[in-house]
């Protein structure tokens, strides 16, 4: 087999697992080899043949049996083969470490998020601006109008849209009514759903 297709040779399975067989077993014979790495005895004499003209390993014959050895130059190859799966190992090893690294980091933001989104103060923080912010712009809405002496249909009108705003927070309350601290704020919704009401059914 020609130098320059070696290099072929062990880009294949087989190959390569019959030669770190020959070296495991030290001396071994093709049958032996065959059942090894899961190949025909066809096949693994084939390979057995390229191996030998390549140089890596020797035959000879004892009794019926032709048993085979590494060469010198056989033991080199092995020992970059090995190398070369250590090699691999450890940057697979590297990156199954680098995709746990990302995936805990991941976990931990997650975590972070949860928490936050989990967060009572922050939830009560939120739904209280939005109802004070909600009952000012209604106070100056129909403090407006009023001043304009608009009429009572327009005021009704004008003001109407908000009970979809009260619903809506009524909504975010209830998803929160187990926390006490949200009752205030319910207690505060109420109130301006009732403002809300009364000032439209006097309009109207």
């Amino acid at each position: 087999m020609g130098q320059e297709h070696i290099e072929n040779l062990f880009l294949q399975e087989k190959p390569t697992l019959a030669l770190l067989a020959i070296w495991s077993f030290q001396k071994t014979y093709a049958s032996v080899i065959a059942k090894e790495i899961n190949s025909t005895f066809a096949h693994t004499t084939k390979i057995l043949t390229k191996m030998e003209e390549a140089g890596l390993i020797q035959s000879n014959m004892q009794g019926r049996i032709k048993f085979v050895e590494l060469t010198i130059h056989g033991h080199e190859v092995v020992d970059a083969l090995k190398n070369l799966i250590l090699v691999i190992e450890n940057k697979e090893n590297l990156v199954h470490k680098e995709i746990e690294d990302e995936k805990s980091k991941a976990e931990t933001k997650n975590k972070s998020l949860l928490d936050v989104k989990n967060d009572d103060s922050v939830i009560d923080k939120t739904l209280k601006g939005k109802i004070n912010d909600l009952s000012v712009k209604i106070d100056d809405i129909y403090n407006d109008l009023a001043e304009q002496n608009v009429d009572d249909e327009t005021i009704a009108r004008k003001l109407g849209p908000f009970k979809r705003d009260v619903k809506i927070l009524e909504d975010q309350l209830n998803t929160h009514y187990n926390n006490t601290h949200t009752k205030n704020e319910k207690d505060s919704l109420l109130k301006i759903k009732q403002r809300l009401d009364n000032i439209i059914a006097n309009e109207n």
